[in-house]
This record gives C-alpha cells, sequence and structure tokens, in this order.
C-alpha cells in the first residue's frame, strides 16, 4: 500500500484541494470558502503553492498545477 503525504498540508488542506478541484470540474469555476473546515484548510494549502486565492475576490480559491499534481499522485495511489 503506497501513502502519498506532502509536508504542510494537513487534513483539512487534501479536503479543501479535492473540493476545489471537483467544483472545478462540474461548474467550471473558482470554488467559494463557505464552510468554517474549508478557512482551516485554505491556509496551509495556500502556503503550500496547492491553490491560489482569486485577485478580486479572497472567498474564491483556484486549485493551482501543483495541486493538481499532487490530488493526481494521491488518485492513482493504491
Amino acid at each position: 500500500m503506497m501513502r502519498v503525504t506532502e509536508p504542510g498540508l494537513n487534513r483539512d488542506g487534501r479536503v479543501l484541494l479535492y473540493r476545489a478541484a471537483r467544483f472545478f470540474a462540474r461548474h467550471g469555476r473558482a470554488f467559494p470558502l463557505t464552510l468554517d473546515r474549508d478557512r482551516h484548510g485554505v491556509e496551509t494549502a495556500l502556503a503550500g503553492g496547492y491553490v491560489e486565492r482569486l485577485p478580486g475576490d479572497p472567498q474564491f480559491v483556484t486549485v493551482t498545477e501543483k495541486g493538481r499534481g499532487y490530488l493526481d499522485a494521491l488518485m492513482r495511489a493504491e
């Protein structure tokens, strides 16, 4: 069994990253930070470079290339 981990990305950050990527795939737009859990995870995901805030509205985030690469590796792990 392989585990995919990233230093500095906590559970809330991973959940936010996954939810933001799914939201973008379904709706084609940035993910709104509406839940408290999302707000806790966004700081670690931002610090690691996995997501970025929209310049005009800090309540929305998009997944970066680094974030997509991490999610791809995570989904391929058994």
